[in-house]
């Protein structure tokens, strides 16, 4: 599997708090299959990582995992919450993009569809494509689940993360979360790992949960194929239309 939201990156954000634990996580994530991970720190009001200092301790994370000899393949990115996409300079998003294509976007529990579909907005203005992060969160966009196909029409990619699908974010956010899959609307399945007491088990759990209820095709696309388009700087729709 390929991992495309995970706050392993130590000391950093309320991921883990020293290097050790984030190798235990990073250890935990290779036993449940993840061979590669995108590390996505906070930045936000809350958590205003500064990317230099993010890059470091990847190159830090890096190196602990070599001498662990762990074989995880560490990528970096951000998680930017709605309100600073709209706020922050140009090149402070581009500097935390994708594969200088994409840029993931945080949904907050109070966060609207008007504000969302703004902020997506913002990321596309300035030549990325906006990557939602578990919109399933949202308790007003899980009324309004609609608004997201139009986001995604307009080229907005969906990511649905494993704590939602396995229910530990309650009931509710799990049938929106199962809604969009069954949809056919969500592009991508990641963990959100912040610590490693069960959060890469969780995405082993609903990977094979998915497998169940939609189909191997369906969870490959989620875990793999999607989120390799995604780290290489191809859109994953475009890339199975074959274009």
């Amino acid at each position: 599997m390929l991992d495309t939201h995970c706050h392993v990156l130590p000391a950093i954000d309320d991921g883990p708090p020293t290097l050790g634990s984030a190798i235990a996580l990073a250890g935990q994530l290779r036993q449940a299959g993840v061979e590669r991970v995108l590390c996505t720190p906070h930045y936000s009001r809350r958590y205003p990582t500064d990317h230099d200092t993010a890059a470091a301790r990847l190159e830090e994370l890096r190196a602990a995992l070599g001498d662990a000899r762990i074989e995880l393949r560490l990528h970096l990115a951000a998680e930017v919450s709605p309100g600073v996409v709209v706020a922050a300079a140009d090149d402070e998003l581009w500097a935390r993009a994708i594969a200088s294509r994409f840029l993931l976007v945080e949904v907050q529990p109070e966060t609207t569809e008007s504000f969302l579909a703004a902020a997506a907005q913002r990321v596309f203005d300035v030549g990325l494509v906006p990557v939602l992060a578990h919109p399933e969160r949202g308790r007003s966009l899980r009324r309004h689940l609609e608004e997201l196909r139009g986001l995604r029409e307009a080229g907005a990619v969906i990511q649905v993360v494993a704590p939602s699908l396995v229910g530990d974010a309650g009931r509710g956010v799990a049938a929106a979360a199962w809604e969009l899959l069954e949809a056919g609307l969500a592009d991508l399945l990641a963990s959100d790992a912040h610590g490693s007491w069960r959060s890469p088990a969780m995405l082993a759990e609903a990977a094979a949960a998915v497998a169940e209820r939609l189909g191997d095709e369906v969870r490959h696309a989620l875990t793999r194929t999607n989120p390799g388009w995604l780290l290489d700087g191809v859109h994953p729709r475009a890339a199975a239309a074959g274009g």
